[in-house]
C-alpha cells in the first residue's frame, strides 16, 4: 500500500487512542482517513497497559468519557469478529481508612446520577467477592459490577479492523518528521516517506507528543514517568474472573489474568522519565526493573492479599506513560494551528478512556467544535510556561501518585511551586497567607491566625481553615474585606473593528458607552457557554476582557478563533501589567473615600461602570463590580504601584474593620449570592437560559451572535432543565459538588458547586434539575428535596433564586 499524497485526515500515532479516533471518524462518515505509526500498532505504550476499564471518575465529563468503553469493547467483537478480550468482572475499590470510605461512597452516590450500578460493602462482603483478601486490613469498599478489564492489543486490533472496514488506511513503519503549516493552518504531515497533504492532523503519539507538537509550534505539556506492575506465577488458589481490586490507600490495584495476579502501582513519589533516555526507536520496549521504587506498593499488596507473600513473580513490567501537570487529559484543536488536534497525556488512563475519547474528538473534528463539555480537558487551557521541562519534571513526580492519593476537597499541588507570583505575594506571605494554585499562580486561599501554621489539614468535614474563613466572610458582609485577585486574566481587545467583532462573538450587547462594564457569555453554536467574562469599554476602540486565571488561555483562544479573517483588531494579554485589589463590603465606599479623591457615590459612580482614579501615588482603573454580593470595587493597578497601594488600603482600613480575605471566603460569598462558577455551574454543556443568565443575553441587538439561533429555538421549545439553588437544613454536612439532588425520593439532578454559607448558616449549592414545563417555581415549592452526600440523604430547601440578597439591594447601595 502506497502512502497517498493527499487525504482529509492524518492521524499520527498507532496506539489505542489514535486507532479509536480513526474508527470513530469512519463511523461519522469520514472515509478519507490515514493513520501513521512509526513502528507497529500498540508498540509505544498501549501494548504494556494493564487494560482496566472503569466507569466512575471524579467528574461528570470524565465519567462520560470512560463509561462508553464498557459498551464499545463489548460490541466490537460482534461487529468486527476480532475478540477484544473484554471481561465484565466488576471492580472493588476498597478503603483502609474511614476517610477513604467517604471518598468511595461519594463516588457511588455520583454513579446514581449516571445510572452506573454500584454498591457499598462491608469488609466481609468485600471478602465474599474477593476470597484472597485479608478483611481485617480494610473498613469497607464498594462493588461496581459493570467494570472490567480488556486486552489492550486485541482491543486496538479490533478498532483497527473496524476502521479499515470503514475506509481508513493504516500505515506502519512510517515516521513523522514535521508538519506543513500555512497562515496558522495545517496543510500537511511530513514523513520519512514523503509529505501527505491534509485538512486535519491529529497528534496521538503518547509520551512522544510533546516533542512532535514542537515541530508544529504546538504546546503539549506532558512528561513521561516510569510506570510499573508485576505479574505473578499461576496458582491454583487464585479464583478465575476475580473483580479488579483497587486499593488506593495502598497505592495499588490487583487484577486476575489467566490464573495469575497482576499488581500495579501508583506510588506517591513517581520517577519522571526524560524522553532523551529512551532509544530513538523505542518499540515494545521495557525499562529496567526497580524494586526500590516498587517496594512500597508491593508491601501494601502483600498486606491485603497474603497469598502474594508466597507466590513467585513471573515478570516485572516497567514502561513509560505520559502525565500532565493537572492530571487531566489533553484534547482538542491546538490554539496555535487550525486543523491540528491533540489527543494525548492520558495519565495511565488511556485504555479505559480510549473509546470515549475517540468518539468525542471525532465528533469535535467533524462538527468543528465539541459536542459535549470538554472544557476541563481542552488543550487550549494551558499556558506556555507549562511546557517548561523543569516544571514538568517536578510536577509529574507528583501527578502519577495523585491518581490514587486522597482526593481531598481543596487539595493543592505540592510540586513545581512557586511558578507565578502576584506582585503582592511577599506581602501576603508575611501576613500568614496560605496559598493555593491556579494556572501556576500562587493565590491566597485563606490567612492563618498569627502564631499558627500556615498550611492545610485536609478532611471531608470542616477543615482547619473553616473558622478563620468565617471571619473573612463576615468582614465582607459586615465591614470591608480586601482580596488579591491579581491572577485574573486581563486582555486588551482593540482596533477599529473591536465592537463589530465582539457583537458577533458575545451574547450581550457590546455597543455600550465608554467606561461601561458588560457581563456576558461567549457561546458555541448550540448555545453552550464557552466563556463567562466581563468586558470594560475603555475607549471607542479598546475593551478590557477580564476572565478567571484558569480559563484565560481558552477565552483568548475563542476570541481569536472566531475573528473575521479581515478583522482590524488585536488581542493582547496584559495580565502581568496589572494587579487587582478587590475592596468589598458595606464600608468599602468609606475606605475608598479616605484613600482617593474620586467621588464614589451612587450618582457619580453607579454599579457596572468604571473610572480612572487616583489612589495613593498611583492611577488605577476602578471597576464597580462584585463577585461576593456586596458593595465594592475592583482596582486595576499597574504592577509597579501595587505594593504601596495595598499598604495604604490596609493602613486606612484598620479603623473600619478591614480583613484580608482569600479565595475560600470568595467561594463562600459567591455561593450564597448564587454567582456561577465557570467549569462547574456553567460549561459548554449549559446555555445561559438554563443557567438563569438570560439577562446577560441581548436578543434586542441585530447582530446574529454565535449561538443565537440555538437560544431562540430553546426559548420557543421551553427549558427541560434549570439551575436551582439549594440549602441544607442541617448545618453540619459540608457539600462540595456532584452530589445527587432528589425530589420526593427520585434523583432529578446533581449539584454543580457548593460551599458553606456562613451568613445563612449551612451548606449552599447550585445544581441543574430536570423540570416539567414552565411552572417550575410551583414544582419547586411543592416538592420535598434532599441532597445525597456520601450515601446519606439530607433535607434541603430548593428554590429558583439565591438565598442571599436575591434583589441585588446591597450591591447597589
Amino acid at each position: 500500500m502506497t502512502l497517498p499524497n493527499q487525504v482529509q485526515v492524518v492521524i499520527v500515532g498507532g496506539g489505542i487512542i489514535g486507532v479509536s479516533i480513526a474508527y470513530h471518524l469512519t463511523k461519522l462518515g469520514w472515509r478519507d482517513v490515514v493513520l501513521l505509526e512509526r513502528g507497529q500498532l500498540t508498540c509505544g505504550t498501549t501494548w504494556h497497559a494493564a487494560g482496566l476499564v472503569m466507569q466512575l471518575r471524579t467528574t461528570h465529563t470524565m465519567t462520560e468519557l470512560c463509561r462508553y468503553g464498557t459498551r464499545l469493547f463489548d460490541d466490537l467483537k460482534k461487529e468486527t469478529g476480532q475478540d477484544t478480550g473484554f471481561r465484565r468482572t466488576g471492580s472493588l475499590p476498597i478503603a483502609r481508612t474511614a476517610d477513604r470510605l467517604v471518598e468511595i461512597s461519594r463516588l457511588v452516590s455520583l454513579g446514581k446520577c449516571f445510572g452506573v450500578e454500584a454498591h457499598m460493602l462491608s469488609p466481609r462482603e468485600v471478602r465474599n467477592l474477593y476470597p484472597l483478601l485479608d478483611e481485617s486490613r480494610i473498613v469497607g469498599g464498594a462493588f461496581i459490577p459493570g467494570d472490567g478489564q480488556t486486552n489492550p492489543v486485541d482491543s486496538t486490533q479490533a478498532l483497527a479492523k473496524g476502521a479499515r472496514t470503514g475506509g481508513a488506511r493504516i500505515f506502519e513503519g512510517v515516521s513523522v518528521t514535521g508538519f506543513e503549516i500555512e497562515r496558522d493552518r495545517i496543510k500537511g504531515v511530513v514523513t520519512d516517506q514523503g509529505t501527505v497533504k491534509c485538512e486535519v492532523a491529529v497528534l496521538c503519539a503518547g509520551a512522544w507528543s510533546r516533542d512532535l507538537g514542537k515541530l508544529a509550534g504546538v504546546n503539549v505539556p506532558l512528561y513521561a514517568a516510569e510506570h510499573m506492575y508485576v505479574t505473578t506465577e499461576a496458582d491454583a488458589a487464585i479464583p478465575k474472573s476475580l473483580p479488579v481490586l483497587r486499593d488506593t490507600d495502598g497505592y495499588l490495584y490487583i487484577k486476575e489474568d489467566a490464573g495469575k495476579l497482576l499488581v500495579g502501582a501508583f506510588e506517591p513519589l513517581a520517577k519522571p522519565l526524560p524522553m532523551e533516555k529512551l532509544p530513538n526507536r523505542f518499540e515494545f520496549g521495557e525499562l529496567p526493573e526497580d524494586w526500590g521504587q516498587f517496594e512500597l506498593p508491593m508491601s501494601k499488596a502483600m498486606e491485603v492479599v497474603p497469598l502474594l507473600q508466597s507466590i513467585g513473580i513471573r515478570h516485572f513490567m516497567n514502561g513509560p506513560e505520559s502525565f500532565t501537570p493537572d492530571n487531566k487529559f489533553i484534547l482538542g484543536e491546538a490554539p496555535e494551528v487550525r486543523g491540528f488536534y491533540v489527543a494525548a497525556g492520558f495519565n495511565s488512563q488511556g485504555i479505559l478512556s480510549a473509546a470515549g475519547v475517540g468518539k468525542a474528538l471525532s465528533e469535535w473534528i467533524v462538527a468543528g467544535e465539541p459536542t459535549i463539555d470538554l472544557s476541563e480537558v481542552d488543550v487550549a487551557r494551558f499556558h506556555s510556561f507549562q511546557t517548561n521541562r523543569k516544571y514538568l519534571h517536578e510536577r509529574i513526580s507528583e501527578s502519577l501518585g495523585l491518581l490514587y492519593a486522597m482526593h481531598w476537597p481543596h487539595r493543592q499541588f505540592e510540586t513545581a511551586r512557586p511558578a507565578r507570583e502576584t506582585p503582592l505575594f511577599a506581602r501576603l506571605k508575611a501576613r500568614n497567607a496560605v496559598f493555593g494554585t491556579a494556572a501556576g499562580w500562587e493565590r491566597a486561599n485563606w490567612y492563618a491566625p498569627e502564631g499558627s501554621s500556615a498550611e492545610y489539614v485536609y478532611s471531608y468535614g470542616r477543615q482547619n481553615w473553616f473558622d478563620v474563613v468565617a471571619q473573612e466572610h463576615r468582614a465582607a458582609r459586615e465591614a470591608v474585606a480586601l482580596f488579591d485577585l491579581s491572577s485574573f486574566g486581563k486582555t486588551f481587545i482593540e482596533g477599529p473593528d473591536a465592537e463589530k467583532e465582539l457583537q458577533r462573538i458575545c451574547a450581550n450587547d457590546m455597543a455600550v458607552a465608554n467606561n461601561k462594564i458588560v457581563y456576558t457569555q461567549m457561546l458555541n453554536s448550540r448555545g453552550g457557554i464557552v466563556a463567562d467574562v466581563t468586558f470594560t469599554r475603555l475607549s471607542k476602540q479598546r475593551y478590557m476582557m477580564v476572565t478567571a486565571a484558569a480559563t484565560q488561555a481558552q477565552d483568548m483562544n475563542w476570541v481569536k478563533r472566531n475573528l473575521s479573517d479581515d478583522a482590524r483588531m488585536t488581542v493582547t494579554d496584559v495580565t502581568s501589567g496589572f494587579a487587582v485589589l478587590s475592596v468589598m463590603g458595606p464600608c468599602s465606599r468609606e475606605l475608598l473615600n479616605i484613600v482617593s479623591n474620586a467621588d464614589f457615590s451612587n450618582e457619580a459612580f453607579p454599579f457596572g461602570t468604571a473610572q480612572e482614579i487616583e489612589i495613593g501615588y498611583a492611577r488605577a482603573h476602578a471597576l464597580r463590580v462584585t463577585y461576593v454580593g456586596e458593595l465594592g470595587w475592583e482596582l486595576y493597578v499597574p504592577t509597579e504601584f501595587a505594593g504601596p497601594v495595598f499598604d495604604v488600603l490596609v493602613k486606612e482600613g484598620q479603623s473600619l474593620g478591614l480583613r484580608l480575605a482569600g479565595y475560600h471566603a470568595l467561594d463562600s460569598l459567591r455561593s450564597e449570592k448564587g454567582y456561577r462558577h465557570f467549569g462547574h455551574d456553567i460549561t459548554p454543556g449549559e446555555t445561559p437560559l438554563e443557567a438563569g443568565l438570560g439577562f446577560a443575553v441581548s436578543f434586542k441587538k441585530s447582530d446574529c451572535f454565535i449561538g443565537r439561533t440555538a437560544l431562540e429555538k430553546q426559548q420557543d421549545e421551553g427549558l427541560k432543565r434549570r439551575l436551582a439553588f439549594l440549602r441544607l437544613d442541617d448545618p453540619e454536612p459540608i457539600l462540595l459538588h456532584d452530589e445527587p439532588i432528589l425530589r420526593d425520593g427520585k434523583i432529578i439532578g446533581r449539584t454543580t458547586s457548593a460551599a458553606f454559607g456562613y451568613t445563612v448558616g449551612s451548606s449552599v449549592a447550585q445544581g441543574y434539575v430536570s423540570v416539567p414545563g414552565a411552572d417550575w417555581k410551583s414544582w419547586l415549592s411543592e416538592g420535598n428535596f434532599e441532597v445525597e452526600l456520601a450515601g446519606v440523604r439530607h433535607r434541603a430547601v430548593c428554590q429558583g433564586r439565591p438565598f442571599y440578597d436575591p434583589n441585588n439591594v446591597r450591591i447597589r447601595s
